[in-house]
């Protein structure tokens, strides 16, 4: 890699890149729905939608609904990314938590459990889910201010494959 990058496609934990992760880049992975709960700053990259979908199919048009801006070009992934606006932006606060309401209405941290327990416990002790106005997700761990164009973590990641 690049000096300065840090190559993470080797990791083994996603989960544990997500959380280390200040804004997540990505195109269909499934993995953003699991980021999209922790209130953190999304681009979806979507430089080849219309072919994606018409070749693998879409339940929904994830640009119109995407949970933060979206890009097509190099060019537009990389102004989303060096302006503060993605970070500090309330449009896309309130993406997020449009796509959240949509998208993760069960996604409280114990939707594993509930299914565990209805379909092997008998139904014995399911917790109910927890509402979204009650969820805390994790915060990032560069703290935004004013005078900062954008956070920056020491090594920016990226992952291949």
């Amino acid at each position: 890699p690049a000096p300065g990058i840090l190559d993470v496609s080797g990791h083994p934990r996603l989960e544990e890149l997500c959380l280390a992760a200040d804004a997540l880049i990505t195109d269909y992975a499934p993995v953003l729905f699991d980021y999209a709960n922790l209130d953190r700053p999304i681009v979806v990259h979507a430089a080849d939608w219309e072919a994606y979908r018409a070749v693998h199919g879409a339940y929904f048009d994830l640009p119109a609904v995407a949970p933060g801006p979206v890009t097509r070009t190099e060019e537009e992934l990389l102004a989303a990314l060096a302006g503060p606006g993605l970070w500090t932006d309330p449009r896309y606060a309130a993406l997020r938590a449009e796509f959240r309401r949509r998208f993760c209405p069960y996604d409280d941290g114990l939707a594993a459990e509930r299914v565990v327990r209805r379909f092997f416990l008998d139904g014995a002790g399911v917790p109910p889910v927890v509402p979204p106005e009650a969820r805390r997700p994790a915060p990032g761990a560069v703290l935004v201010r004013a005078t900062a164009p954008r956070p920056r973590s020491g090594h920016p990641i990226y992952t291949r494959g």
